[in-house]
Formats: structure tokens, C-alpha cells, sequence
């Protein structure tokens, strides 16, 4: 696959039906790392079925899914080494769980349990793991993009090879963060991956509402680095652009932007209705003929590499996992409310020193 920036169709290596229109084995890769990806896509979409199922069933206020995204995520998350940086937006679960979050953590976020990594002291959607380097994110819209390019610059002034991959939506790419964090990003050749997945919605805004250039990658230009306009349902295209960014990036040839053109099948959020700005059938047209994991599934048996039998065991063994997954995190207790002034400093002020000894006096503990 020719990985080049500023094209005006998305680069992609499978067709809708599976059929390579590229030769996948300039990849590089074999049929175990194919397979690997393939359950990757399965595994995302089954922990993000279950944790919607926890808001209809009234026991989590707000899910945001990532359904129909799980190609931009997995392919994304796939060529990042362990020591890399991620900064996720509210939608990047499938990622994080690739880097090497645990279903139950992600279970145990959601129902704000001490089994989240976190504490449950963040936003629904915000967890993060130190040891991971998975930075939380937060409910401001693209704030996290310069903290990012700060991680990002502080690699190459210190002569590391780790880098940076930062999240958002196409929502994010119309706040003042998502300029300066640029413009920094390049101006200082900084190791970082901005990564945008367009789900063409921020909220019910549609891309074209929001920019009048035809792409996002296009807007790299201005800022003196590369940008890559990808099928962000094609999971082999997405690892392809990503991996090949990110060694870019490790070479000290500085930042670039990518793109993942994609569609979301849930609304916004739990709290939203998208009936009311969605076209009629456009929804189902992205979900019959764009899935992105039946599309990796049709070429594993375009290649005699998986059968309906395997997919069977597949879904059964994943299902066994989660539920497992979900009993340990309802396992887990609520923090106790004496936690809430851990980890706000670094080192507990006087004046919190104070509050927790007033709230502990109130709670006879």
C-alpha cells in the first residue's frame, strides 16, 4: 500500500465486501496477526454492547459507544509500542482496552467502582492507567490536544523513542486547542499522532458544517506537517497509516495528522436522540454495507482463514470473558467517600488536610 498525505479519497486497502483492493502483505504481517486484529474488532464491540446494556438497565447514567468505529480504534492502537503515550477523547475505549486496559476496569469505570483505575472519581468515559500511560480524558472538547504536544515535545527534548497519539473527534478540530496544539506540534517536530476520527457528527453538527475544507487532513498543510485521509472502517488501512506515522515519528521526521473517516451507529451519548438529525437511512446504509468488523471477517474467509464454526467459538469465548469481566467489576465496592481527596495534589494541601478531617468527623470513621 502507497501510504501518501493530502488525498482526496480515503486510503484503504479492503473494499466494503472484504475483497483486497491493495496487497495486504506489503503489511508485513501473517495470519495470526490478522486473526489477532479480527478478535480485537469482536472483543471491542461485545465489552461496548454490554456497557450500553448498564445504562438501559438504569444502573450507569451515560455511555457514549464506539460502535462502528472499532477499525479506527484497534488499527490505531495496534502499532503502539508499551512505553507509547495515549491521550483519549470520550470515545476511545476500544484503544484503550488495546493498550492494555481490562474489560473489568472499563466495567468497573462505568459503574463507578474502586476497580477502576481511577477511582471513580472522573467523568463517565475518563479513565486512565499510569503504568499504561494512558492519560484520562476530560469532558472539555479538544482540551487535551496541548497537553498531548506538551508530552510529545517533552520526548523529543529528552531523546526518547516513545511517542505520542492523541485522540479527538471532528468536533474537537473546530476549538483554538486544535490549532495551537498544531502548531506547536510542528513548529517543535514533536513525536505526536493526531489522530481524528471523523465520525462526521460532532453531537448533530455534520464536518460540513463545521469546516469548509473537504477534508481534515488537508488542514495539516498549513502547519508544515503531513496529513492522511483514511478508511477509518478498514481496520488494515487505519494500522497501515498509524504504523507508518508512528515510525515516522520515532525517526525524529516529527508530527502528523490523521484523519479516520467513519460513522457511529449509536447517538452522541445515552442523552442523546439522533433521530433528529440523522437522514433516514443513513444509518443503515453504514451498517449493512460499511461495518468494519464484517469487512475484516468476509476477507479472513476470502482467504479460507475463518468459518462460521470458528466465529461461533469466537463469540461464545468472548461472551464467557466479559461476563467475567462484568462479575468482577460488580464485585468491586463503591470508593469510600474518604477518597475523594486522594490523588487531588500531590502531596494533600492544609486546606484538604482540613475538609477530610470535618467529613471523617461527620462520618464517625
Amino acid at each position: 500500500m502507497r501510504i501518501e498525505p493530502f488525498t482526496d479519497t480515503p486510503l484503504s486497502i479492503l473494499a466494503y465486501d472484504g475483497t483486497p483492493k491493495e496487497n495486504p502483505d506489503s503489511l508485513g504481517l501473517g495470519k495470526d496477526d490478522y486473526l489477532h486484529m479480527y478478535r480485537w474488532l469482536v472483543f471491542v464491540r461485545g465489552v461496548d454492547d454490554r456497557g450500553y446494556i448498564l445504562v438501559r438497565q438504569g444502573r450507569a447514567g451515560f455511555y457514549a459507544q464506539i460502535a462502528g468505529q472499532e477499525a479506527a480504534q484497534v488499527g490505531s492502537a495496534l502499532p503502539l509500542l508499551k512505553d507509547d503515550w495515549m491521550y483519549p477523547d470520550h470515545r476511545s475505549q476500544g484503544s484503550m482496552l488495546v493498550k492494555g486496559l481490562s474489560a473489568a476496569e472499563w466495567f468497573g469505570h462505568v459503574l463507578g467502582r474502586t476497580l477502576d483505575p481511577t477511582q471513580g472519581r472522573l467523568m463517565p468515559h475518563g479513565p486512565g492507567r499510569r503504568d499504561l500511560h494512558i492519560v484520562p480524558p476530560a469532558s472539555t472538547v479538544g482540551n487535551k490536544i496541548t497537553e498531548a504536544v506538551g508530552t510529545a515535545m517533552a520526548q523529543r527534548i529528552k531523546k526518547r523513542k516513545e511517542i505520542t497519539i492523541c485522540y479527538m473527534g471532528d468536533g474537537a478540530t473546530s476549538e483554538g486547542d486544535f490549532h495551537v496544539g498544531m502548531n506547536f506540534a510542528a513548529v517543535y517536530q514533536a513525536p505526536a499522532l493526531m489522530f481524528v476520527q471523523n465520525n462526521q457528527y460532532a453531537i448533530s453538527m455534520r464536518t460540513d458544517q463545521q469546516t469548509r475544507t473537504k477534508t481534515i487532513a488537508e488542514k495539516a498543510r498549513a502547519y508544515g506537517m503531513p496529513g492522511y485521509f483514511v478508511d477509518g472502517n478498514d481496520v488494515l488501512a487505519v494500522y497501515a497509516v498509524t504504523k507508518h506515522c508512528a515510525d515516522r515519528a520515532r525517526s525524529g521526521n516529527g508530527p502528523s495528522l490523521i484523519e479516520a473517516y467513519t460513522y457511529r451507529y449509536g447517538p452522541h451519548s445515552s442523552a442523546d436522540d439522533d433521530t433528529r438529525y440523522r437522514p433516514k437511512g443513513e444509518l443503515e446504509m453504514w451498517r449493512t454495507q460499511r461495518d468494519p468488523v464484517t469487512r475484516m471477517r468476509r476477507f479472513l474467509e476470502l482467504r479460507g482463514w475463518w468459518s462460521e464454526e470458528q466465529e461461533q467459538r469466537l463469540q461464545a469465548e468472548i461472551k464467557a470473558q466479559l461476563a467475567a469481566a462484568m462479575e468482577e467489576a460488580e464485585k468491586s465496592p463503591p470508593p469510600a467517600p474518604l477518597t475523594v481527596f486522594d490523588h487531588v495534589y500531590e502531596t494533600l494541601t492544609p486546606h484538604l488536610a482540613w475538609e477530610r478531617a470535618e467529613l471523617a468527623a461527620e462520618l464517625g470513621v
